[in-house]
């Protein structure tokens, strides 16, 4: 894209989104944003009184599925779909509505407004489903096997939904983008996003789940908190230029609960008294990284940050939202409906 260029971000007040808006800054673009009615006064507190206030040109699409984006593609260049519902926020019928007919609607307006750069932050749930327990080297040439059908027989699992989520829309992606080959399709497939927030990224009103996947190590700071499985995770920076073709990102190293805490509790004595107690008594051990990282170093030419770094700047910023809530009286809402 030409330099200044105008990128459309979907979900711009969302953890990888609010990363998204910066990285595009920082790289020279000029960016506008869509967020649903709720989150405007939000971000635009972000960016009041900083160097970019005023440059985040806000549209508000309350229905992805539905929204009508003409206003929003004007002189746009490019698209990042960053907007999806995250695992057990919405019913499983909502959830997949919104990530396959939603992601759809962007891509067919896109087209047709002249867009031909299209990216799409998809996930490694598309690519396998139970990647904490793969035993072969995934590819980008790998993909779940699921339907709709399926994960609705499966309604009460919501890492079954949110795989057919993604894998059914990055599929109706790529079929779309087959039949239209003079648009340029990009997809990262991550796993668990984790790591520092964006410059300014507030949650106001106390919810887990707008911590995106930080609640992962939000619960590393919790005595009760459970720990999670075996994964691998990445710092949510994500690539700058686009490649027609998918994208495996993951960190180097797979770790475990007891890994992270024990680290945590080194660098951050303060905090050993409030960490999880069965991640402290898990077994130790890393496991080895089964995501093929190759095509993102080589093509996109991503330097992956080291999972200390990671962990720790995750925890300095949510001790510091924490504090935030707990200096206003504000109720922390938890992840009751998240179900493996």
């Amino acid at each position: 894209m030409s330099s200044g260029a105008l990128v459309l971000v979907t979900g711009i007040s969302g953890f990888v989104g609010a990363h998204i808006v910066n990285e595009l800054f920082k790289a020279g673009y000029r960016a506008r944003g869509t967020v649903r009615s709720p989150k405007v006064a939000t971000i635009k507190q972000w960016y009041k009184g900083t160097e970019y206030e005023g440059k985040v040109d806000v549209v508000v699409i309350d229905d992805l599925v539905a929204g009508d984006f003409t206003a929003a593609f004007q002189g746009v260049e490019g698209v990042i779909h960053a907007a999806a519902p995250l695992p057990g926020r919405a019913s499983p019928e909502e959830a997949l509505d919104a990530g396959i007919e939603g992601s759809m609607n962007v891509l067919r307006q896109a087209e047709k407004a002249g867009i031909k750069k299209f990216s799409v932050v998809s996930s490694i749930f598309s690519v396998n489903a139970n990647f904490t327990t793969a035993t072969e080297m995934m590819t980008h040439n790998d993909w779940t096997e699921t339907t709709r059908e399926y994960a609705l027989s499966h309604r009460e699992s919501t890492l079954v939904v949110y795989a057919a989520e993604k894998t059914l829309a990055e599929r109706a992606i790529w079929e779309f983008a087959e039949k239209h080959p003079h648009i340029e399709v990009a997809s990262v497939n991550p796993p668990f996003f984790l790591g520092p927030f964006a410059p300014r990224f507030t949650i106001p009103d106390g919810s887990i789940s707008a911590l995106s996947t930080n609640f992962i190590v939000y619960d590393f700071l919790r005595p009760d908190g459970p720990p999670p499985p075996h994964g691998s995770w990445i710092d949510p920076l994500l690539p700058r230029k686009s490649a027609a073709n998918v994208f495996l990102m993951s960190g180097e190293e797979w770790l475990n609960a007891k890994d992270v805490v024990d680290y945590i509790a080194e660098v951050r004595p303060e905090l050993k008294d409030r960490l999880s107690r069965e991640a402290q008594a898990a077994p130790s051990g890393s496991m080895k990284n089964l995501m093929d990282n190759s095509r993102v170093k080589e093509v996109l030419g991503l330097v992956l940050t080291p999972w200390k770094t990671t962990i720790i700047e995750a925890v300095d910023d949510l001790i510091a939202i924490d504090k935030d809530w707990k200096s206003r009286g504000v109720a922390v809402k938890s992840l009751d409906n998240w179900q493996p």
